[in-house]
């Protein structure tokens, strides 16, 4: 008996000291659109460059306190600069220049360092005739400026997915592969991975993988970087691939478990208040949902949120982005990020998600094991 009541005073002091305040949570940031409710739904307060059809607004980022949106409504393509906290526009990057590709700016990405980079997709790679292209705007007001042109793949869909990681001469940008067709290269080394942007040198590298999987367009609807510089991909099905690479060579380093839905195609990694975290959207319902990825082959669903509404228009092309923006921290133990999420044709939800220190949590897990292993051993 006085075991078992020792235990639980652990487990009752440490559960004093995780007061509701310093839980995590997950909420709509209600300053976020006119509506007040955390959503800019598609045309909403006439905003025309967010529609809800189309498939014309896939890629989005969080830098330099802005919200950057890729948009190729009003037959035009263009980046868009969205106020973080409220929604509204503030501006929009120069596109002189920007030419070439099945579109002919699809993703964008910014590094540590604030610099915005921004990527066509072409639907079959050709350093001549169809390249892959990777722009940088060195800030808002800047012209941009084609940091690599080529085909890390040729005659292979190059675009779809973007990520940006590092600053300065370590930045990388990396982007995935989809097979297409039955050609030649479809079936050559490369297929089944991705390619990683340097553009300091202007050179792209395909990362290939000796065996399967990954399998072929397995980096193609999601990328991220996770620790250590590994990159991290996906094309739904519950398979999210966790990779290194060294020179050419990729390693596969495992797929997950943990994911709650096969659509979980948009991805983005972060350190939050000492906690590795995992944010991913559905690109079908829309569902924001946060992981801890403490252990990044075991994830844990910490919250999910959604804040549209009814029915929503079909996205066919699953895509979509999901981004951290700012931290705060709250002085409580607890740190405040932002996360925003773009699902095509569904318009932006933003949201703040409240990360407690992770000792708290892994305090609390060690004083209820010991105390469901005391109660067993009385049994």
């Amino acid at each position: 008996m006085k075991k078992y009541s020792i235990l639980a005073a652990v487990v009752a002091a440490v559960c004093a000291g995780s007061t509701a305040s310093a839980q995590f949570s997950i909420t709509a940031m209600s300053s976020f659109s006119p509506n007040n409710d955390g959503w800019w739904a598609p045309l909403e307060a006439g905003y025309a460059h967010l529609e809800g059809t189309g498939d014309r607004q896939r890629g989005l980022d969080f830098g330099n306190g802005e919200l950057y949106l890729v948009s190729r409504a009003l037959s035009t393509t263009s980046v868009r600069r969205l106020d973080s906290l409220s929604g509204a526009e503030v501006g929009n990057l120069s596109m002189t220049g920007v030419t070439g590709g099945t579109f002919t700016m699809n993703k964008v990405g910014v590094a540590a360092d604030g610099i915005i980079y921004g990527a066509n997709l072409t639907a079959t790679a050709n350093a001549a005739g169809s390249p892959y292209k990777v722009y940088s705007w060195a800030n808002a007001a800047a012209a941009p400026v084609v940091k690599y042109s080529g085909a890390p793949l040729a005659a292979v869909r190059t675009g779809d997915s973007f990520a940006v990681s590092g600053s300065g001469s370590s930045t990388r940008t990396s982007t995935g592969f989809q097979i297409t067709g039955t050609s030649a290269a479809a079936g050559s080394a490369g297929t089944n991975g991705y390619a990683i942007i340097d553009p300091t040198a202007g050179t792209g590298t395909a990362i290939s993988f000796a065996g399967n999987p990954p399998n072929g367009g397995d980096f193609r609807l999601g990328m991220t970087f996770g620790p250590s510089g590994q990159v991290w991909g996906t094309q739904g099905a519950f398979n999210i691939r966790e990779t290194s690479y060294s020179g050419s060579t990729g390693t596969l380093l495992g797929t997950p478990t943990g994911l709650i839905s096969n659509a979980e195609n948009a991805l983005s990694f972060a350190t939050v208040n000492g906690l590795n975290i995992l944010a991913t959207m559905s690109t079908g319902d829309a569902t924001v949902r946060i992981y801890d990825a403490s252990n990044p082959l075991a994830l844990i669903l910490l919250g999910s949120k959604n804040n549209t509404v009814g029915a929503l228009a079909a996205n066919g092309n699953a895509a979509g982005d999901v981004t951290f923006g700012a931290q705060t921290d709250n002085g409580n133990g607890t740190t405040t990020v932002q996360v925003y999420a773009l699902r095509t044709n569904a318009g932006i939800q933003a949201f703040n998600v409240v990360v407690p220190e992770p000792t708290t949590g892994a305090l609390l897990g060690l004083g209820i094991s010991a105390l469901i292993a005391s109660r067993r051993s009385r049994k």
